[in-house]
């Protein structure tokens, strides 16, 4: 009768949460917001995609500034001595050239020229916009699926570590029993090989962790070598878009539309030009009329392009091989986009499906444990036979992670594809 309420006893000790076992509690708490947060802040690919687009609106004020009157200061002292049988023809020289001037130079068709600039910067700064959209898109997934590693190796290395836990317990008590001649030695050392195993296991899941984190903290660029308790991630299903707000769909519209206002740009070179120029200064042949020779001018410059061996032609159908790529690569994605829905949706069914057949399996698993454990110390079952159904308990809690963590990758895939 002793003996029944010890057991009873040992058994209700022997299942307690192993929650505290190896310092869990005491590390300090991460989630994926944390990561996310520092990934995004830190990335260099992102910092480059912001400087682009303040590159782009120089390049606009920079068209601004090319289309306003150019001004500049000329001067020239020449002189060219001459003798009888030496020196320059005067008549080509006149014996020195002594120049001082203000010119100035404005295109007076420049506002078309403009418009067409301003239109292609317009749709590069769009592009832009939206390629920073898409690798913000693409790095949230990644670090997302670097938690997930690293939070699946994190709880196999919490479920080794919770057996070891109670193995260390059970033996307390299997020791005694062995002691007083109430447990088979051989069963005791089949015992002990097991939690030796747990033991290695634990340590393993924690160097493999360990490494987990390195890579995520290095992606996020995070100076953070200590060992973590990362917290459970709970990725919600993002409903359907669609195309018209995919950034992934639009690049190839904004790739279009660059392609068409590139045509523009090539027009420009073909166009007449027409510049107002002024001047105002001294213009002399000879030092001693410098103070006397001030004046200004006034004039036109106009150049019409006529041929140039059909380039423009040949850059029209430059362009034309441009857009055909372009639309190629987009009805690609389209065809892409659409079956990859389909195969994460069905993905997402099958494994739920699955984590609740786990689920189940565990609970009767658990049961099955703490039912064992009795037998155990009664003698009513070996050592060997327990130690296979705790087998079956460390299968089912292995499954379970793994099922759990893979129904957060698909739906992060899903968000990804449906961004």
């Amino acid at each position: 009768m002793r003996i029944d309420k010890r057991l009873t006893w040992v058994s209700i000790w022997l299942l307690l949460p192993a929650i505290a076992s190896f310092g869990q509690d005491t590390l300090a708490h991460r989630n994926l917001a944390y990561y996310l947060d520092a990934g995004l802040v830190n990335s260099p690919l992102l910092k480059d995609n912001i400087n682009s687009i303040t590159l782009n609106r120089l390049d606009s004020l920079i068209n601004i500034a090319i289309n306003k009157p150019y001004v500049q200061a000329v001067g020239q002292y020449l002189y060219a001595p001459a003798g009888a049988n030496w020196g320059y023809d005067q008549n080509t020289t006149n014996g020195g050239a002594y120049t001082g001037l203000i010119q100035a130079n404005r295109n007076l068709l420049y506002r078309r020229n403009l418009r067409i600039q301003n239109h292609l910067n317009s749709a590069l700064r769009d592009s832009l916009v939206n390629t920073v959209h898409i690798n913000q898109n693409d790095l949230e997934k990644a670090i997302v699926d670097l938690y997930l590693t690293a939070y699946q190796d994190h709880q196999q290395m919490v479920i080794f570590g919770d057996l070891y836990k109670i193995f260390s317990r059970q033996n307390e008590v299997l020791k005694e029993l062995l002691r007083k001649a109430l447990f088979n030695q051989s069963d005791y050392l089949a015992f002990r090989v097991d939690w030796q195993q747990s033991e290695v296991n634990y340590e393993g899941a924690k160097v493999q962790f360990l490494q987990d984190m390195l890579t995520l903290n290095t992606f996020c660029n995070i100076p953070e070598t200590d060992l973590v308790h990362l917290e459970k991630p709970d990725l919600p299903l993002q409903a359907r878009f669609t195309l018209d707000n995919n950034p992934y769909f639009l690049r190839y519209r904004y790739d279009s539309v660059i392609v068409e206002r590139n045509r523009r740009v090539v027009d420009i070179f073909y166009r007449p030009s027409l510049d107002l120029v002024a001047n105002a200064g001294t213009n002399a042949i000879s030092s001693n009329l410098i103070t006397r020779r001030f004046g200004y001018s006034l004039g036109l410059n106009f150049i019409m392009p006529i041929y140039n061996g059909n380039q423009r032609k040949l850059q029209y159908q430059k362009l034309d091989v441009a857009q055909l790529t372009i639309r190629n690569y987009r009805n690609q994605y389209l065809n892409r986009f659409n079956l990859q829905l389909r195969t994460v949706n069905e993905q997402l069914r099958v494994n739920q499906n699955l984590i609740s057949i786990t689920e189940r399996q565990n609970t009767d698993v658990e049961n099955l444990l703490t039912i064992s454990q009795n037998r155990l110390y009664r003698g009513d079952i070996s050592a060997i036979d327990y130690l296979l159904i705790v087998q079956r308990y460390l299968n089912s809690k292995l499954s379970l992670n793994q099922f759990v963590i893979q129904q957060q990758r698909f739906i992060n895939t899903f968000n990804y594809r449906n961004f």
